[in-house]
Parts: C-alpha cells; structure tokens; sequence
C-alpha cells in the first residue's frame, strides 16, 4: 500500500473469513506481546467471523495489498452495554491493522466508516470499550472517554 493510497473499506463476505480470522490472530498476538492483553483468539474462528459476515456487520479495510484491517459494527452489545437504550448507539469491537500497515490510517479509514454507519442507522453515538493501553489511539481519532469501569 503505497502511503497515498486509501484503504477502501467495505462490508466483509464469506470469501474474507478466512483472512480477518488470521489478521484478527496477528494482531491480538501483537498485543499481548506488547502488554495489552487482547480479546480471547479461543473465540476467534471461522464461526465467530461468519456470525458477523451473516449480518453485515464485518468491516475490511482493503488495498493493492488486500485485506489490511477490519473491525465489528454491531446494533448492540450486551456485553459491555447492557443498559443501553436500543438505536442510540452502535458499537464496535475487534478492531484490527496488519503491522505493515499500521500508521497508514487504516484504523482512521476504518472508524471514519463506522461513524458513517451508525450515522446511516440513525445512531448519535460510536460506543467501544478497550483497554486502557489503546485509549491514546482512539482519542487520536477523534473518540472521546465516556466512563472509566
């Protein structure tokens, strides 16, 4: 990926299963090895991704290069949101960057996206919970702490 060319970012299909599985892998890998421990890759399969592939909800940021990063945009999380009102929010979760391509917006490309679905959903917020180590990245792009927990 040349540095001026853009990720384009779409709805995942069945046919990218495969690699985000691995790229989610890589990047949860990197994590822990860096001291951010990372979402449970036990969890990570061909199941997990085709669950949300079936719902449109799997995004794939993609150059020359192919798929380069991908995250989850959900309608709601029950998870971590459990008391949030329905249609106030979408959430997003998973986000990942193959480390060739970190710093080259990837994670802004992919974010910028997902605001624009919420938006499309009539959602007035992009809600995600992260660990502590990953809040200087997404105050970078432009998120903001809502709580502490």
């Amino acid at each position: 990926m040349d540095s001026e060319e853009p990720p384009n970012v779409r709805v995942a299909c069945s046919g990218d299963i495969d690699e985000v599985v691995r790229l989610m892998h890589d990047a949860a890998a990197w994590m822990s090895a860096k001291g951010t421990p990372a979402w449970d890759v036990a969890r990570i399969d061909r199941t997990f991704a085709e669950t949300f592939v079936l719902r449109s909800e799997l995004l794939v940021a993609s150059c020359s290069d192919g798929i380069v990063g991908c995250c989850t945009l959900s309608a709601e999380d029950p998870e971590f949101w459990p008391d949030a009102l329905k249609g106030e929010a979408a959430y997003l979760h998973k986000l990942a960057v193959r480390r060739t391509h970190a710093g080259r917006g990837v994670s802004s490309a992919l974010i910028e996206a997902c605001r624009h679905a919420a938006r499309t959903q009539g959602c007035a917020k992009l809600r995600l919970d992260c660990h502590p180590n990953l809040r200087g990245l997404y105050e970078r792009l432009g998120l903001a702490l809502l709580q502490k927990s």
